[in-house]
């Protein structure tokens, strides 16, 4: 079972007041899914930028992880997620390699 603050694990304390709601409503909707017993990939964004792709997007299993990630790579990321087996059954975030925000330990998630 997902912790019920895991969504919010990387985000400011200003970011998450503001979001606190629309938070727990996305871990019901996550634990429906998650629960339903079908294949699932839930990617959860970084702070979303609407400029064009830098094709620097990756995915990681570590959801302590903060960042942005332009909206096109995200969408780019998906669909890749939707060939790759690797991605099954995983809640993955989504960040551009080169706007982390801390420098952590991060195990980029192999798609291709």
């Amino acid at each position: 079972m997902v912790a019920q603050s895991e969504s919010a694990i990387a985000l400011p304390p200003k970011a998450l007041e503001a979001l606190a709601a629309v938070l727990a409503e996305k871990e019901k909707a996550e634990q429906h899914l998650i629960n339903s017993g079908l294949t699932y990939t839930i990617i959860r964004p970084g702070g979303l930028k609407s400029e064009p792709p830098t094709g620097n997007g990756i995915l990681t299993e570590n959801h302590r992880v903060s960042g942005t990630i332009h909206r096109v790579d995200v969408a780019q990321l998906a669909c890749k997620c939707l060939f790759s087996d690797a991605a099954n059954n995983k809640i993955l975030s989504a960040i551009d390699r080169n706007m982390i925000y801390a420098q952590e330990e991060i195990e980029e998630l192999s798609i291709d």
